[in-house]
Protein backbone atom coordinates (compact mmCIF):
# COMPACT_ATOMS: atom_id res chain seq x y z
CA UNK A 1 0.00 0.00 0.00
CA UNK A 2 1.00 3.34 -0.82
CA UNK A 3 0.22 6.77 0.76
CA UNK A 4 -0.68 6.93 4.22
CA UNK A 5 0.10 3.39 4.59
CA UNK A 6 3.95 3.83 3.87
CA UNK A 7 6.68 5.23 7.08
CA UNK A 8 6.18 6.25 10.17
CA UNK A 9 2.72 7.05 10.16
CA UNK A 10 1.64 3.50 8.63
CA UNK A 11 1.62 1.60 11.89
CA UNK A 12 -0.96 4.24 13.64
CA UNK A 13 -3.00 4.58 10.23
CA UNK A 14 -3.48 1.35 9.80
CA UNK A 15 -4.58 0.44 13.98
CA UNK A 16 -6.74 3.21 13.70
CA UNK A 17 -8.71 2.19 10.53
CA UNK A 18 -8.43 -1.65 12.01
CA UNK A 19 -9.89 -0.32 15.46
CA UNK A 20 -13.18 1.26 13.74
CA UNK A 21 -13.80 -2.39 12.15
CA UNK A 22 -14.84 -3.11 15.51
CA UNK A 23 -16.87 0.04 15.85
CA UNK A 24 -17.32 3.86 16.11
CA UNK A 25 -14.52 4.99 19.20
CA UNK A 26 -13.61 8.35 20.43
CA UNK A 27 -10.19 9.45 19.80
CA UNK A 28 -9.40 7.86 23.55
CA UNK A 29 -10.71 4.74 22.44
CA UNK A 30 -8.86 4.77 19.77
CA UNK A 31 -5.65 5.54 21.07
CA UNK A 32 -6.45 2.44 23.71
CA UNK A 33 -6.36 0.02 20.67
CA UNK A 34 -3.55 1.61 19.24
CA UNK A 35 -1.69 0.54 22.69
CA UNK A 36 -2.84 -2.59 22.98
CA UNK A 37 -2.30 -3.62 19.23
CA UNK A 38 1.25 -2.14 18.73
CA UNK A 39 4.44 -3.35 17.94
CA UNK A 40 5.45 -5.49 21.23
CA UNK A 41 6.37 -3.76 24.09
CA UNK A 42 7.19 -3.36 27.50
CA UNK A 43 4.06 -2.52 29.50
CA UNK A 44 3.48 -1.78 32.84
CA UNK A 45 -0.01 -0.66 34.92
CA UNK A 46 2.36 2.84 35.96
CA UNK A 47 2.48 3.63 32.23
CA UNK A 48 -0.30 2.50 30.47
CA UNK A 49 -2.32 5.87 31.41
CA UNK A 50 0.84 8.12 30.20
CA UNK A 51 1.57 6.19 27.13
CA UNK A 52 -2.47 6.57 25.67
CA UNK A 53 -2.52 10.42 26.79
CA UNK A 54 1.07 10.07 24.01
CA UNK A 55 -0.87 8.03 22.20
CA UNK A 56 -3.93 10.57 22.07
CA UNK A 57 -1.89 14.06 21.13
CA UNK A 58 0.40 12.15 18.74
CA UNK A 59 -3.03 11.11 16.53
CA UNK A 60 -5.41 14.30 17.31
CA UNK A 61 -2.56 17.47 17.05
CA UNK A 62 -3.45 19.15 14.40
CA UNK A 63 -2.91 17.99 10.99
CA UNK A 64 -1.83 14.29 12.00
CA UNK A 65 -3.13 11.12 12.10
CA UNK A 66 -7.25 11.63 12.43
CA UNK A 67 -7.56 14.64 10.42
CA UNK A 68 -5.46 13.38 7.51
CA UNK A 69 -8.02 10.14 7.20
CA UNK A 70 -10.67 12.11 7.55
CA UNK A 71 -9.20 14.80 4.43
CA UNK A 72 -8.71 11.46 2.76
CA UNK A 73 -11.83 10.15 3.18
CA UNK A 74 -11.35 6.72 4.57
CA UNK A 75 -12.71 7.90 8.35
CA UNK A 76 -15.36 10.86 9.69
CA UNK A 77 -16.55 12.02 12.49
CA UNK A 78 -19.95 12.46 13.93
CA UNK A 79 -21.47 13.10 17.84
CA UNK A 80 -17.65 12.22 19.16
CA UNK A 81 -17.33 9.32 17.50
CA UNK A 82 -14.90 8.37 14.82
CA UNK A 83 -16.82 5.99 11.65
CA UNK A 84 -15.46 4.14 8.92
CA UNK A 85 -16.58 5.79 5.72
CA UNK A 86 -17.33 3.33 2.62
CA UNK A 87 -14.37 3.72 1.56
CA UNK A 88 -12.54 3.10 4.60
CA UNK A 89 -14.25 0.13 5.38
CA UNK A 90 -12.91 -1.68 2.70
CA UNK A 91 -9.41 -0.34 3.01
CA UNK A 92 -9.68 -1.48 6.93
CA UNK A 93 -10.67 -5.34 5.67
CA UNK A 94 -7.62 -5.45 3.63
CA UNK A 95 -5.61 -5.06 6.29
CA UNK A 96 -6.61 -8.17 8.29
CA UNK A 97 -4.69 -11.25 7.63
CA UNK A 98 -7.86 -13.64 7.87
CA UNK A 99 -11.32 -11.92 7.86
CA UNK A 100 -11.35 -14.83 11.89
CA UNK A 101 -9.49 -11.77 13.25
CA UNK A 102 -12.65 -9.62 12.89
CA UNK A 103 -15.63 -11.92 12.60
CA UNK A 104 -18.06 -12.28 14.40
CA UNK A 105 -16.40 -9.04 16.30
CA UNK A 106 -17.29 -7.02 13.26
CA UNK A 107 -19.50 -4.24 13.89
CA UNK A 108 -19.75 -1.73 11.02
CA UNK A 109 -22.23 0.59 11.22
CA UNK A 110 -21.54 2.05 7.94
CA UNK A 111 -24.96 0.82 5.49
CA UNK A 112 -23.58 -0.52 2.44
CA UNK A 113 -26.63 -1.58 1.18
CA UNK A 114 -25.94 1.79 -1.59
CA UNK A 115 -23.39 -0.58 -3.10
CA UNK A 116 -25.01 -4.04 -3.11
CA UNK A 117 -28.14 -2.22 -4.56
CA UNK A 118 -26.02 -0.51 -7.64
CA UNK A 119 -24.58 -4.43 -7.92
CA UNK A 120 -27.92 -5.64 -8.63
CA UNK A 121 -28.98 -2.84 -11.18
CA UNK A 122 -26.09 -3.87 -13.26
CA UNK A 123 -27.70 -6.12 -16.05
CA UNK A 124 -24.79 -8.52 -17.03
CA UNK A 125 -25.17 -9.45 -12.61
CA UNK A 126 -28.86 -10.85 -13.69
CA UNK A 127 -27.89 -12.75 -16.30
CA UNK A 128 -25.89 -14.82 -13.64
CA UNK A 129 -27.80 -14.50 -10.52
CA UNK A 130 -31.17 -13.19 -10.00
CA UNK A 131 -31.80 -9.93 -7.80
CA UNK A 132 -33.47 -12.06 -5.00
CA UNK A 133 -30.06 -14.67 -4.37
CA UNK A 134 -27.45 -11.72 -4.70
CA UNK A 135 -29.30 -9.88 -2.23
CA UNK A 136 -30.19 -12.72 0.27
CA UNK A 137 -26.08 -13.96 -0.47
CA UNK A 138 -24.90 -10.41 0.59
CA UNK A 139 -26.81 -9.50 3.32
CA UNK A 140 -26.33 -6.10 2.60
CA UNK A 141 -23.20 -6.06 4.80
CA UNK A 142 -23.71 -8.30 7.59
CA UNK A 143 -22.29 -11.66 5.76
CA UNK A 144 -19.08 -13.20 5.44
CA UNK A 145 -19.53 -13.53 1.96
CA UNK A 146 -20.02 -9.92 1.31
CA UNK A 147 -17.47 -9.05 3.27
CA UNK A 148 -14.88 -11.11 1.75
CA UNK A 149 -15.53 -10.10 -1.39
CA UNK A 150 -15.03 -6.66 -0.52
CA UNK A 151 -11.90 -7.39 0.60
CA UNK A 152 -10.62 -9.42 -2.05
CA UNK A 153 -12.01 -6.62 -5.05
CA UNK A 154 -10.45 -3.93 -2.89
CA UNK A 155 -7.13 -5.41 -2.66
CA UNK A 156 -7.07 -6.30 -6.23
CA UNK A 157 -7.67 -2.78 -6.92
CA UNK A 158 -4.30 -2.14 -4.13
CA UNK A 159 -2.15 -4.48 -6.10
CA UNK A 160 -3.58 -2.79 -9.62
CA UNK A 161 -1.88 0.23 -8.42
CA UNK A 162 -4.70 2.40 -7.27
CA UNK A 163 -3.95 5.40 -5.33
CA UNK A 164 -6.38 4.98 -2.51
CA UNK A 165 -4.93 8.94 -0.92
CA UNK A 166 -6.22 10.51 -4.05
CA UNK A 167 -9.72 8.92 -4.88
CA UNK A 168 -12.87 10.50 -3.34
CA UNK A 169 -14.94 8.38 -1.46
CA UNK A 170 -17.73 8.19 -3.98
CA UNK A 171 -14.49 7.51 -6.49
CA UNK A 172 -13.41 4.22 -4.74
CA UNK A 173 -17.11 3.23 -4.35
CA UNK A 174 -17.71 3.47 -8.81
CA UNK A 175 -14.24 1.35 -8.94
CA UNK A 176 -15.14 -1.11 -6.02
CA UNK A 177 -18.58 -1.93 -7.41
CA UNK A 178 -17.57 -2.60 -10.93
CA UNK A 179 -14.76 -4.94 -9.57
CA UNK A 180 -17.82 -6.85 -7.09
CA UNK A 181 -19.85 -7.15 -10.69
CA UNK A 182 -16.67 -8.87 -12.23
CA UNK A 183 -15.99 -10.63 -9.12
CA UNK A 184 -19.88 -12.28 -8.31
CA UNK A 185 -20.16 -13.23 -12.44
CA UNK A 186 -17.33 -15.15 -12.71
CA UNK A 187 -18.80 -18.76 -11.57
CA UNK A 188 -15.67 -19.98 -10.99
CA UNK A 189 -14.21 -17.22 -8.72
CA UNK A 190 -17.69 -17.56 -6.89
CA UNK A 191 -17.16 -21.37 -6.24
CA UNK A 192 -13.47 -20.23 -4.47
CA UNK A 193 -15.01 -17.93 -2.31
CA UNK A 194 -17.50 -20.69 -1.06
CA UNK A 195 -14.73 -23.18 -0.54
CA UNK A 196 -12.28 -20.79 0.82
CA UNK A 197 -15.37 -19.62 3.56
CA UNK A 198 -15.59 -23.23 4.07
CA UNK A 199 -11.84 -23.46 5.59
CA UNK A 200 -12.05 -19.84 7.17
Amino acid sequence: MLGIFEGKKAENNKLILKSLVFGPKTTNQIAEYIYLNQKPQIKTKRTIKKEIRKIVSIIARKGSRLEELEAKQYIKRENGLWHLTSKGVPVALTLFDSVNEFLPYVKLDLDLSDLAEKLCEIPLIGAFISREKLCKMLNFGASKKWLLAIRECTSELIKQGLDLDGVSEKEFQAMLTAKLAIYFTNVELFDKLEEVLRHE
